[in-house]
């Protein structure tokens, strides 16, 4: 079981999605280019990544916390939830809150049960790819 993440723990992984080759900026059409054909912010603050195969990966305010979301070939799933002040961390930290929901799930901070690998497995495979550029200490 993993420690309940604080706002301290966000910040850092912000801050090491900072440090990827070209920043922050870059890593959406780095690593999830060839997958998202278009991203968009939502007014509650999340984000909707419209997937070049069809469907979408949506991150939504849901009640105080934040869940991750698909919609894809007529099925819809949930992938994880997130604590409430995820997306102001990531506001904050000027980073997209997907790319550190995305991260959180990677680095198994939150638990996603595997269905973001069962679901989009393209996405989640680019998703450990960041968290190998980023996080690891080998690689990042």
């Amino acid at each position: 079981m993993t420690a309940p993440l604080d706002a301290g723990d966000l910040r850092k992984l912000c801050a090491q999605l900072a440090r990827l080759p070209g920043g922050v900026a870059a890593a959406l059409p780095d690593f999830f280019g060839a997958l998202v054909a278009r991203a968009e912010f939502r007014p509650d603050g999340g984000e909707c990544w419209h997937l070049a195969g069809g469907g979408q990966l949506f991150l939504a305010a849901w009640g105080e916390d934040w869940r991750m979301g698909f919609e894809q070939a007529g099925q819809t799933g949930e992938i994880a939830a997130f604590p409430g002040f995820m997306a102001e961390v990531a506001h904050a930290e000027s980073v997209p809150p997907m790319l550190l929901a995305l991260l959180l799930v990677a680095t198994g901070q939150v638990d996603d049960g595997r269905r973001l690998k069962r679901a989009l497995p393209r996405l989640d495979g680019a998703a450990k790819d960041m968290m190998l550029m980023s996080v690891c200490r080998l690689c990042g």
